[in-house]
């Protein structure tokens, strides 16, 4: 990925500036700026937040994806019985007596429908823990983005840098993130988790 190096002299030799990439895009992932600010203008005006970070180490999110776990689990335990299920009848049909070819074929046809009927189900079920999970994820991630906003606003942080698209910072106390974590943490410890499934 190319990066538009703005003032690349001042970025060598200038010391006292502190240098931040920021995303120009909504998604803040793909092109990329400079930004660059004297130490001046970055006292209690801009901060860095890890919110990859916060989302994997949250209890929140740890939670969720525990619960996500067991119902998957769940899940697959309920595929593998069907799948012994329909091998068993399988092979029951296979081995009847053939004479009657007319009524192998229906109850082939027939078994042929179960099966196609059961992978749909597992299908849709499985849809729905994936798409209950994106949601829940979503939900967590809109959480700790409004938890940044008012903590800015809260400490007059006029910039928030993803932390991901920071090329170089020279002040640690810039990186709020711990105490975002821990704020997210507080706002989230009664939240309940639930993850839809066709049970």
């Amino acid at each position: 990925m190319l990066l538009d190096f703005l003032m690349l002299s001042n970025f060598i030799y200038d010391p006292l500036n502190y240098n931040f990439i920021n995303s120009q895009k909504n998604d803040f992932k793909n092109s990329f700026q400079i930004y660059l600010a004297s130490q001046n203008d970055v006292n209690g005006n801009i901060a860095i937040v890890d919110f990859r970070f916060i989302l994997k180490k949250s209890k929140a999110m740890k939670i969720l994806g525990d619960e996500f776990i067991l119902l998957e689990n769940q899940m697959n335990n309920k595929i593998k019985n069907k799948q012994k299920y329909l091998k068993n009848k399988e092979l029951k049909i296979k081995n009847e007596n053939k004479t009657n070819s007319l009524e192998y074929k229906q109850k082939l046809a027939l078994f042929k429908k179960e099966v196609l009927s059961i992978q749909k189900k597992f299908k849709q079920d499985r849809a729905i823990l994936n798409n209950s999970f994106q949601n829940i994820q979503n939900d967590l991630k809109d959480r700790l983005a409004k938890i940044i906003k008012d903590f800015s606003i809260k400490n007059q942080i006029h910039i928030v840098f993803l932390k991901e698209n920071v090329f170089l910072y020279n002040k640690p106390s810039l990186d709020i993130t711990d105490q975002i974590l821990k704020i997210f943490n507080e706002k989230t410890k009664s939240l309940k988790i639930i993850i839809s499934s066709n049970e």
